[in-house]
């Protein structure tokens, strides 16, 4: 603690510098707890599981692109473990235009089969008795009505991409999920099948809510053998992983991030380093001085690792402090973007937050290391002679 204000002196001799090197440990490390927060998300166990829901997804063995009989969902409702069975297509389309703001999931499905299977969701608008009684009406998340300013009984029009025609439907409820991720609208799809004959007898993903956990697993591999050897071969999995899917269509996203965040680290590690040698340097004659009235060379070299360590802390307190001040309003931001669905699961996660700390830590005392032990070991008489 006494070399504490002499340590304060040095890391802002040159006030520039410092706070240069200040910010641009400040940067890196806001992209480290975001990508820290990502990958801690890919990880979480399902919250839908942890509620006690148990879901798996059923879907065409090649891709979400070829359709499944609609008979399959009979035949997987007469499996034991399987409660309830519900449809999905995506009707996809285009709302107003095709900007990324006006983006969001559309699905047609069967309106009294689906709050069976989300039975965890909850109708906070409207009922969903008016909705099963409008063949034309639409089940709307609470987030969409919230970003487009909706009521209950609005007109909404989409137009067809997949399928070639153009829907009007009557918002009737509104659904809230537990974790927030309430940003889909859904209509029935006999309202798609009279517009469209053609659509009939196909889907796209079938839905399973599952007695419990080891239900979940023995129907997952029994669907899956069921219909092996038919013309129709699919693939089953749980709710998460079929989430999870999508972003494995990016590749390997977990390396890609770690990889990104190793890069990250070592140039947070070259700058700080760079500093401190620069500093060292500047002050060879000074150090010398020291060792000269009696300071030793483990003062020295906890003096010169101090100043480095002290620099890193103030960047990544800095940096972590932003971080968490600046969450909440990156996630409101990421809202009504394609990237919602993640935005809403986001959480200040105490270990991503304790991953920056420990980085900080790493940053400063390996940055400081080498030019601490150097300017330790010089001899009284080389540092003196030193013009610099």
């Amino acid at each position: 603690m006494k070399l504490l204000p002499l340590i304060l002196k040095n890391v802002f001799r040159k006030k520039a510098r410092a706070i240069l090197t200040i910010g641009s440990i400040i940067l890196p490390l806001l992209v480290i707890c975001l990508m820290g927060t990502f990958l801690r998300l890919l990880d979480r166990p399902d919250p839908a599981e942890t509620r006690g829901m148990f879901r798996i997804v059923t879907r065409h063995k090649v891709g979400l692109a070829s359709p499944l009989p609609m008979s399959y969902a009979e035949k997987i409702r007469q499996l034991d473990g399987a409660f309830a069975v519900t449809k999905f297509n995506w009707f996809g389309g285009k709302y107003i235009d095709n900007s990324a703001r006006n983006f969001f999931a559309r699905f047609a499905v069967e309106p009294e089969t689906l709050v069976q299977v989300f039975d965890d969701a909850t109708i906070t608008q409207g009922s969903a008795t008016d909705w099963f009684n409008d063949r034309a009406g639409s089940l709307v998340g609470e987030d969409l009505m919230k970003k487009f300013g909706w009521r209950i009984g609005d007109q909404i029009v989409l137009i067809g991409d997949i399928y070639p025609v153009t829907i009007q439907l009557t918002i009737r409820a509104v659904y809230q999920l537990p974790d927030g991720d309430s940003d889909a609208l859904f209509f029935n799809r006999e309202y798609l099948e009279e517009a469209l004959p053609s659509f009939q007898g196909k889907v796209g993903t079938i839905w399973t809510k599952c007695r419990d956990g080891a239900a979940a697993t023995r129907l997952s591999d029994e669907i899956d053998q069921m219909f092996e050897n038919s013309p129709y071969p699919t693939k089953t999995e749980t709710e998460k992983a079929f989430q999870m899917g999508f972003v494995s269509m990016l590749g390997n996203v977990k390396l890609l991030i770690t990889s990104l965040g190793t890069i990250v680290v070592f140039v947070i590690l070259l700058i700080a380093a760079n500093t401190m040698a620069l500093s060292a340097r500047e002050r060879i004659r000074e150090i010398a001085l020291l060792r000269t009235l009696g300071f030793s060379r483990v003062t020295i070299l906890m003096l010169t690792l101090g100043e480095s360590l002290m620099l890193a802390l103030f960047g990544g307190i800095l940096g972590l402090g932003l971080f968490v001040v600046g969450f909440r309003p990156l996630k409101a931001s990421l809202i009504n973007t394609p990237l919602s669905g993640f935005a809403t699961a986001m959480t200040l996660f105490p270990e991503v937050l304790l991953l920056g700390l420990v980085i900080t830590i790493f940053v400063g005392l390996f940055s400081g290391l080498v030019p601490a032990i150097q300017a330790s070991m010089r001899p009284i008489t080389e540092g003196l002679r030193h013009i610099g």
